[in-house]
């Protein structure tokens, strides 16, 4: 057990290093800039209980401050430490000189004074540093810095800086005698298990770049390579050095083996085949690309030139990393299952000005990602699988309506944060992707399917009805959409050129809501965003165009037939003036409402109320 002072506690690393840590006998103290970050932090990694028990402790501060800009009470309390975690810094490669020193080299400078404090008065167990792969430093050359550092004079301020503050760390360890671990970052992604990346720098600038069709030429060849690392495996690593009882100062480069990586050519492949735009047509010299970058030209294509300085073409000793994870048994190499959700959330992310889930946690279920928010009472799951032109976010309204059930909703393949299915067949890639989530989750759900979403809800009870205690359909599409959606082509550059407008009125046209009052500004807001990517784009389009053949339709008026009368409801909303009901689900127990299709995002309560009477009605409490 020890007492772990870190900083950058609410960063993406933090965060994820945080709820490693507390899961050992630990106390933690943690720099915080903002108390209300910290509560949010909390909720979104469950570490709720550890704060309230007094594992986790915050304390307001600042990196760039004199004394860290604590008070006397808060210091006191730091300088008790027995490790030192400095994981604090932004991820901003744009920083100007003045704002690049005051986050690194002054804050190196106040973490040096105060681990020298601590050594002194009670001796320092452990510094761990978190720094970068492309820091120029080692184990070996730091004592001779000179034609390094004259060197690093022509880097820019983010890099020069971090550079320097890893420099300035390492001889202030060297000179006051504490142990010192380096760890060398490479590009952080989101977790092995989700993907989840809310780090939109880095990586994100590449898949920016493929998603405005601007990686025709990938930089750097065969030999080029961008190191990853998921975000949960650096927490693992920097965990267990706490756990180190006599730590050696070390160098720790954590990264996938080259070997084992994909080379820039096949990143650049991989990104546009789940991005849906065209595979690049070769490669370009990074330095050249570096130097187009430089011109007003290439200023103009909105590409940091800084963002080339993560691809190498170099290897990197990875003895120690992997030393210490064979002893602690954790994870080597990249889950290279989930690069198309990082890259899926990238996107979504990137095309989104403000995304608001408070309340809700990003996971994945078989194909798809999802948001969820869990209650232990032993009712069945509310899985809510949404229509297009929407996503997981636009069902949170009336998810919000059953706080006292666990909810999960999906976002289709292709749609949100999920990657496409690529499957020649559209609908059955969407429904095989549906029947798989359902799969992964604990059983009985109640599965509620909005539009396109209650087709395939129907067609997924079709497939599993074991695992599924109800089903409610909200305005299911059951028969073939207009034909002015029949060319995928044609519509995916109309949705490309869509104004806010424009969307209002076809929405209003295709008597989704309404009227203008009845449409919510978050949800125009919400498909508006969607549009900037490609990837929805095109997957909105095909859906659509699947949907105008009679085809997608063939099987379903069979369904009502074997499906039990009791668990089943729809909810119709009968201003809708382009789809009906067809006349074999009449048989199932219907409510008619006045309202037009998107109801359930029109009129989250009023839905809500139906539904819940319907659940009460299968002896299920909400």
């Amino acid at each position: 057990m020890a007492h772990i002072f870190i900083t950058g506690g609410t960063g993406f690393i933090g965060m994820h290093t945080l709820r490693q840590l507390s899961k050992a006998e630990h106390t933690i103290t943690v720099l915080v800039r903002s108390q209300q970050k910290w509560e949010q932090i909390c909720r979104q990694m469950d570490l709720e209980t550890a704060w309230h028990i007094g594992k986790l402790t915050p304390v307001i501060g600042n990196l760039s401050i004199p004394a860290l800009g604590l008070n006397p009470v808060d210091r006191q309390l730091v300088e008790t430490a027995d490790v030192i975690i400095h994981a604090g810094g932004p991820m901003d490669i744009l920083l100007g000189e003045e704002d690049a020193r005051a986050a690194f080299l002054q804050a190196a400078e106040e973490m040096i004074t105060l681990a020298t404090h601590i050594h002194a008065s009670k001796g320092l167990r452990h510094f761990i540093h978190l720094v970068g792969y492309k820091s120029p430093f080692n184990d070996h050359n730091w004592i001779t810095p000179e034609p390094i550092i004259d060197h690093l004079e022509q880097a820019p301020p983010y890099e020069r800086m971090k550079f320097l503050a890893d420099l300035r760390i390492r001889q202030g360890a060297h000179k006051e005698g504490f142990p010192l671990s380096v760890v060398h970052l490479s590009v952080v992604m989101g977790d092995s298990e989700s993907g989840d990346t809310p780090q939109t720098g880095g990586l994100g600038i590449l898949v920016g770049s493929t998603a405005r069709k601007l990686m025709g030429l990938v930089p750097g060849g065969k030999s080029h390579w961008l190191p990853l690392v998921h975000v949960d495996h650096a927490a693992e690593l920097i965990s267990v050095l706490t756990k180190e009882s006599h730590p050696a100062s070390e160098t720790y480069y954590l990264m996938d083996d080259r070997q084992q990586s994909p080379t820039m050519i096949e990143l650049g492949t991989n990104m546009a085949k789940e991005l849906r735009v065209c595979k690049p047509l070769g490669s370009i010299s990074p330095a050249w690309l570096t130097s187009i970058l430089g011109t007003p030209l290439g200023q103009k294509l909105g590409i940091p030139k800084e963002s080339l300085d993560f691809i190498v073409d170099v290897d990197y000793p990875l003895d120690a990393a992997r030393e210490i994870q064979r002893k602690y048994g954790l994870s080597q190499a990249t889950n290279k299952s989930m690069f198309p959700f990082v890259i899926t959330d990238l996107d979504f992310r990137i095309a989104h000005s403000t995304i608001d889930t408070d309340g809700y946690v990003r996971n994945r279920r078989g194909p798809l990602a999802t948001l969820e928010r869990r209650v232990k009472n032993g009712n069945p799951t509310i899985v809510l699988v949404h229509g297009t032109f929407s996503g997981a976010d636009c069902l949170i309204p009336l998810a919000n309506q059953f706080p006292e059930s666990s909810v999960c909703l999906v976002d289709l393949p292709g749609f949100g944060r999920s990657p496409y299915h690529h499957k020649e067949d559209v609908l059955e890639g969407h429904i095989e992707s549906l029947v798989q989530a359902i799969q992964a989750l604990e059983t009985p759900i109640c599965l509620v399917g909005h539009s396109f979403g209650g087709l395939l809800a129907a067609k997924a009870w079709e497939r599993v009805p074991e695992r599924i205690s109800s089903l409610h359909l909200l305005q299911p599409v059951l028969h073939t959409a207009p034909r002015r959606y029949r060319s995928a082509r044609i519509t995916e550059s109309m949705l490309g050129r869509l104004s806010e407008s424009g969307l209002r009125k076809q929405l209003l046209a295709q008597t989704c809501f309404e009227s203008i009052d009845d449409i919510p500004p978050a949800y125009i807001t919400y498909v508006l965003e969607e549009m900037r990517s490609p990837r929805v784009r095109k997957t909105t389009a095909q859906a659509l165009a699947m949907l105008t053949k009679s085809d997608s339709f063939r099987s379903l008026p069979e369904i009502p037939e074997r499906m039990d009368k009791e668990e089943v409801s729809i909810l119709w909303g009968v201003k809708d003036q382009i789809y009906k009901l067809p006349e074999p689900f009449h048989a199932l127990h219907t409510l008619n409402i006045p309202a037009a299709h998107h109801f359930p995002i029109s009129q989250p309560e009023r839905t809500a109320q139906y539904l819940k009477q319907h659940i009460r009605q299968n002896n299920v409490s909400v």
